[in-house]
């Protein structure tokens, strides 16, 4: 008789449990819905409307006589007669160095390439051009950098420096796009 009231005791617990599990499949199930429900929509014209701004803005900015059908223009910029086109244009990382005499340059290059296209030597040479120029920077005095000839000749030097460790003409021009000393 013990064994059938503990097995009687048993029975009464066992769906205790299975209720809650419902309870919490049933509770789960309806915020997932919910989200669902709510979150599908909101995201379509959320997302819709964005999209809808960029092809505005971009319709504005290039004339539609010279997009091709994916929207891009193909028809190089016109250039003046004797006029050049720009090469690839690359930014190195902003330079903050110890100048020669104990005042310090923040200067940012960038270096202008002869054609559209980036030679690959350069990203895999570009720590020793990275080093050589901060090595040429500490050798110069503010006094030296201040003046137009003296920015002018950094320029050359480092347009020289980096053929010279490309082992090829291909920089066209150096940029200076920041340039503090003090």
């Amino acid at each position: 008789m013990a064994e059938e009231e503990k097995k009687e005791d048993a029975a009464p617990e066992a769906p205790a449990p299975a209720r809650r599990n419902k309870r919490v499949l049933i509770a789960a199930g309806g915020i997932v819905a919910l989200v669902i429900a709510v979150g599908i929509p909101a995201g379509y014209f959320l997302l819709k409307d964005e999209s809808k701004e960029v092809s505005e803005i971009n319709a504005e900015m290039e004339p539609e006589s010279k997009l091709n059908s994916e929207g891009h223009n193909d028809v190089e910029e016109e250039l003046e007669e004797g006029e050049e086109p720009l090469g690839a244009i690359v930014p190195l990382e902003t330079f903050l160095v110890n100048l020669s005499g104990g005042k310090y340059i923040r200067a940012q290059v960038q270096v202008e390439f002869e054609s559209l296209d980036v030679p690959r030597r350069f990203y895999t040479r570009s720590v020793p051009i990275r080093d050589g120029i901060i090595s040429m920077l500490t050798q110069m005095t503010a006094e030296n950098l201040e003046s137009a000839k003296g920015k002018d000749k950094l320029r050359a030097e480092i347009r020289s420096f980096i053929n010279t460790t490309l082992r090829k003409e291909e920089v066209r021009r150096v940029y200076f796009t920041q340039f503090v000393i003090q």
